[in-house]
């Protein structure tokens, strides 16, 4: 069978331990909009002018490994902060003893004339794929959210260490427009033509239970399948980390557990 990749977001030490004590995730990600959710806050208050992203991840970061234990923490890490540059703080986190960075807040979730000016600024994906191109270049692991093949394409080109396919913010649509099993379909081709160990995991829009990721999975081509790794959830997990997120974390692992068939064994 084919090893599952999970990876699960929170800002609290207790969720943290929680996340652990599951044995099954992989990664524990300090997330900036964690801070959010915990209020009660929906994942969009993330992108809003609130307060300064990587300020957010560094303050929940001490909580986060704290609680983590055993389990690699990697960190949100706004990749066009003028404020909190990058570069000074990939060298906190490395310092911290954080396994590696997600380029988060993204700016693949905004369309139309605010990410066209983004772009024109250089303050666009280019940011976040040197972002992931500097955390390896340090050592660390750089999870990349993408959003198309070109993207995935580019972050591949980086040295990333696995990919985040970001289908939109959970419960909402995805920023591209088209069916989530065809976008999945198109990156899990860019991957599986790259001759590389990264994996690609899903995360957001439709999937806020086992079930929508299963009927998700039923609706590409059996190739694709088998290339999505994994699923990296953020309020799908922290919604339950009151009670009952062993079963939810299982539920998910089964989930992305793939037999490995002749062809890729």
């Amino acid at each position: 069978m084919q090893p599952p990749v999970l990876l699960a977001a929170t800002g609290d030490r207790d969720v943290a331990a929680a996340l652990t004590a599951t044995g099954r995730i992989d990664r524990i990600v300090a997330y900036h909009s964690s801070f959010y959710r915990q209020r009660g806050l929906p994942s969009v208050a993330g992108l809003l002018p609130w307060g300064n992203a990587n300020e957010q991840t560094l303050a929940m970061l001490p909580g986060v490994l704290d609680g983590a234990g055993v389990t690699p923490v990697l960190a949100t890490v706004c990749a066009n902060d003028a404020i909190v540059p990058p570069a000074a703080m990939l060298g906190q986190l490395a310092d911290a003893g954080v396994r590696g960075v997600v380029n988060a807040p993204t700016v693949g979730l905004l369309t139309g004339p605010v990410r066209e000016a983004l772009e024109a600024e250089q303050l666009g994906m280019s940011c976040e794929i040197e972002l992931i191109a500097s955390a390896r270049g340090m050592g660390l692991e750089g999870w990349a959210y993408v959003f198309d093949p070109d993207w995935a394409a580019a972050a591949l080109g980086a040295g990333a260490t696995g990919l985040i396919l970001h289908l939109g913010i959970t419960g909402h649509p995805g920023p591209t427009g088209r069916p989530p099993a065809e976008v999945v379909a198109a990156v899990a081709a860019v991957v599986a033509a790259h001759l590389g160990e990264a994996p690609l995991l899903v995360h957001g829009g439709d999937l806020g239970s086992p079930t929508a990721a299963a009927d998700l999975l039923a609706a590409i081509d059996p190739t694709a399948r088998w290339v999505v790794r994994g699923f990296f959830g953020a309020s799908a997990f922290e919604r339950h980390a009151g009670s009952g997120l062993a079963a939810v974390v299982a539920d998910w692992s089964r989930c992305f557990t793939h037999p490995i068939d002749q062809e890729h064994a």
